[in-house]
């Protein structure tokens, strides 16, 4: 069975080095002249503890009370267009008690093997620097140590199984000694680990080369057309013929399905990190600066600093004032740090749905297109459980997990201009 994977992300690499396992013949196309795309920001989190859908009751409330206060993680572009509108009225639609409930649940019960999958992962040959020392939510306000306790406690009710402790202020300080002396407290998930992300990416290239499995780069998928019995990757270097076809290609995913007539609401939302040396106390944990909504990430050789969710499509340049705003942040959870260095300062799109769910699975009247995307900011988590799925799916019929909250076509169908055309034509 021939494969295209489209994406050179961690989750298009993942699946192509699980379809290749399987037996399949894979080819994986990637638009980006380097490799990675959005993967090389990520603040390098595997944490089921952190499921919950962004999608979350009050939350337009609570973004706009922050807004006013100049302190909102949260930034809507300077274009609404016609699809960001539609994208935000289903989003607050979903902002409700049941199906926040219910996407956490299907989310932890997708990803509860996160950390044990990148164990396995590196078990078979795919290296990468990963640790293990657990993550820490940190506030500075009685009111965000509440938050702390729900969060970890929600995802309990919802099914989370790993180990978590309930910290003070003090304790919790003694636990990660870099942090300000007026945090109020937090939690610290024990099991939840966290890795590199370009060594992750880094690792699965050396891993499908070693298995023959060739990644094109620079290659823009336009979409996928029938091909007779087969399918084609329509391409800007021509066409890439395949049995099957899988679309992981982040916030793109949309574009390349819209030939199909299938509803992929797809927005970016923008993040940024920047990687620096520098000299104080740096923490020894990864960590969510609660209030601030900041992610702080230990690597060797560096720490990593990293937030915000723009809904701005459009370049992903690196906006300074952004980046400055999310630094600015961390300085109150960790005085004693100071970047040495200017470091690396990334920017790339979070692909995510009004229902906070990734879309994963068969494409709706497209038998032998498939497409996995919209993991928003839990697409490193994600990424190994979506990737085993659905090889098993493609490969053997049926996926170890169930994917019916994920389904492709749950958003109904595009109405193009033709369509629309011809119902006016029917209905005269």
């Amino acid at each position: 069975m021939r494969i295209v994977v489209v994406g050179g992300g961690v989750l298009g690499l993942c699946c192509a080095l699980e379809l290749s396992e399987a037996g399949a013949d894979v080819v994986v196309l990637d638009r980006d002249a380097e490799p990675g795309g959005a993967s090389m920001a990520n603040a390098g989190w595997v944490v089921p503890v952190l499921s919950a859908p962004l999608a979350v009751p009050g939350i337009v409330a609570s973004v706009a009370k922050q807004a006013l206060r100049g302190r909102s993680p949260v930034a809507v572009g300077p274009r609404l267009t016609p699809d960001l509108l539609g994208w935000g009225a289903k989003f607050v639609r979903n902002a409700n008690p049941k199906t926040h409930r219910d996407g956490l649940r299907a989310l932890l019960a997708l990803g509860a093997r996160s950390a044990q999958q990148f164990g396995e992962l590196a078990g078979r040959g795919v290296e990468f620097e990963m640790h293990r020392r657990g993550l820490v939510i940190a506030a500075r306000t009685a009111a965000g140590l509440h938050e702390a306790f729900e969060l970890a406690e929600a995802a309990e009710r919802a099914g989370y199984t790993g180990a978590y402790d309930i910290h003070s202020g003090g304790s919790l300080r003694r636990l990660e000694p870099a942090l300000a002396d007026d945090v109020a407290g937090g939690v610290h998930a024990r099991d939840e680990i966290h890795v590199r992300p370009e060594s992750v990416v880094a690792g699965l290239h050396a891993a499908l080369e070693s298995r023959g499995v060739e990644v094109r780069r620079r290659v823009r998928v336009l979409g996928v057309e029938r091909d007779g019995s087969r399918w084609s990757a329509v391409t800007s270097a021509g066409p890439e013929r395949a049995d099957r076809v899988v679309v992981a290609a982040g916030a793109w995913t949309g574009e390349i399905l819209r030939g199909l007539g299938v509803a992929v609401p797809l927005q970016p939302g923008k993040g940024y990190s920047v990687t620096a040396t520098g000299t104080g106390p740096a923490p020894r944990h990864a960590m969510k600066l609660l209030e601030a909504n900041v992610a702080c990430t230990p690597f060797a050789g560096g720490l990593r600093i990293s937030g915000m969710f723009e809904l701005a499509p459009g370049s992903a340049a690196v906006r300074e004032r952004a980046l400055r705003k999310v630094r600015r942040e961390a300085r109150k959870y960790l005085p004693g740090w100071r970047p040495a260095e200017p470091g690396t300062r990334l920017a790339g799109f979070r692909p995510s749905t009004p229902d906070s769910l990734p879309i994963i699975g068969p494409v709706p009247g497209a038998d032998g297109v498939f497409a996995a995307s919209g993991h928003g900011m839990l697409g490193l988590t994600l990424a190994p459980a979506t990737a085993q799925a659905l090889a098993a799916l493609i490969t053997t019929g049926s996926a170890p997990v169930d994917l019916a909250p994920f389904e492709v076509g749950r958003f109904g169908r595009r109405t193009g201009a033709a369509q629309v055309a011809a119902r006016f034509e029917q209905g005269n």
